[in-house]
């Protein structure tokens, strides 16, 4: 699917490892290319926001809103995963004394995040045990009352591949009042993922896996209209509507009062940085979102979970298993104790083929994540190295 757009793959024999970092097309550069030579010609007012938002911005929020299925006006950027959800927490206003549900294998960021933003509001926090690295959604419920502010949590998790219904979830958290805020970082870019039919009220996804735009910090941030009336951000500047309409021409007013009242903006520009965006990540996730929506998420999902299933397979013939096979992360147990195991990695690495090696709570496999770059036969030599040294 379109391989020639990666130059990367040349460095590698089989290069399996998105989870980790996705590989970034040839046609970002062009776009962000493109960007810089207006800033340097001065092209269109460069130092405006009304000329960048319609150059860069607003068409980002066009193709995340397609590959979303929502409205553009609830999607926007993100400074990868973290800020993200930072943003979206420190917009709601928890009472003392409600309660945040997560799991216990999160990566770190979440526990990071959560445990401080427990300790600041007053919220007890309950992390749900996994049961052989799994987690039921009959335990997450168990967890879940009527005093829960949010359940907070990955939609498929980094280590074992295990992908939540975000559906199911989503109808338990509003039962009893609670958001369903979610880590989309593992998801987004790789399988469908429709927030609003799923009913999940935020996410954010950093672009440095499946959205395929590694190294410039980029990433996508998705609020509900529900959770944006109730969001009380602190706002800067550029949360609010121009008062004339766009902001060049209020500069020069000179009846201007700097302490009046402002409109505050609709859609996700509530939640937005409130100062310029960086306008220079955008257009290179730009790019790599035009040709994710250009493939479509849908043929995407199906060409990610035949290479994943043909993994699978081969695996369980050979006796050893999987964690989980419901997402393009496929984490093989393959029996060794750990130490043994990283050699095992090593000698992967040492021939060309980058998966990687992840564990958490005492769990741990060899992690391979296919995308849409790869090929069949990038499956199959990772499997016939694997098998010379098992």
């Amino acid at each position: 699917m379109m391989r020639n757009l990666f130059p990367a793959l040349e460095k590698f024999k089989a290069y399996l490892n998105t989870a980790s970092t996705g590989l970034m097309p040839s046609t970002a550069l062009l776009e962000a290319t493109k960007l810089l030579s207006d800033v340097i010609e001065f092209n269109g007012e460069v130092n405006s926001v009304d000329y960048m938002d319609e150059l860069v911005l607003k068409p980002l929020q066009r193709e995340a809103g397609r590959l979303m299925k929502v409205r553009p006006e609830n999607v926007g950027l993100s400074i990868q995963t973290t800020e993200g959800l930072r943003r979206i927490l420190l917009a709601l206003e928890p009472k003392r004394g409600q309660n945040i549900v997560s799991l216990d294998t999160e990566f770190p960021t979440i526990p990071a995040l959560l445990k401080s933003y427990a300790k600041r509001f007053g919220l007890e926090l309950r992390v749900v045990e996994n049961r052989n690295g799994l987690h039921s959604l009959e335990d997450i419920e168990k967890a879940i009352d009527d005093n829960t502010f949010a359940v907070v949590l990955s939609s498929v998790n980094w280590v074992i591949g295990e992908r939540i219904d975000l559906g199911e979830l989503s109808r338990i958290a509003h039962e009893h009042g609670a958001w369903l805020i979610v880590d989309a970082v593992q998801h987004l870019g790789s399988l469908r993922l429709f927030p609003e039919k799923e009913g999940v009220d935020a996410l954010s996804a950093g672009s440095e896996k499946w959205l395929i735009s590694p190294d410039t910090g980029a990433g996508l941030i998705y609020a509900s209209d529900e959770l944006l009336e109730e969001a009380k951000p602190i706002a800067g500047l550029l949360n609010n509507e121009p008062p004339t309409g766009d902001w060049g021409s209020w500069w020069g007013l000179p009846e201007k009062d700097p302490w009046s009242e402002l409109r505050p903006a609709k859609g996700i520009r509530k939640l937005d940085f409130g100062g310029g965006p960086p306008y220079l990540i955008a257009s290179a996730l730009l790019a790599s979102l035009r040709l994710i929506n250009g493939l479509g998420i849908e043929r995407i999902e199906r060409h990610n979970m035949k290479l994943a299933k043909i993994v699978v397979d081969e695996v369980r013939a050979l006796g050893l298993d999987v964690f989980s096979a419901d997402s393009p992360i496929v984490t093989i147990k393959t029996g060794l104790d750990y130490n043994t195991e990283e050699e095992l990695y090593q000698r992967l690495v040492a021939e060309g083929i980058s998966v990687s090696h992840r564990g958490v709570l005492g769990h741990y496999g060899i992690r391979v994540s296919p995308h849409l770059y790869n090929e069949k036969e990038d499956v199959e030599l990772f499997l016939e190295v694997l098998t010379s040294h098992l």
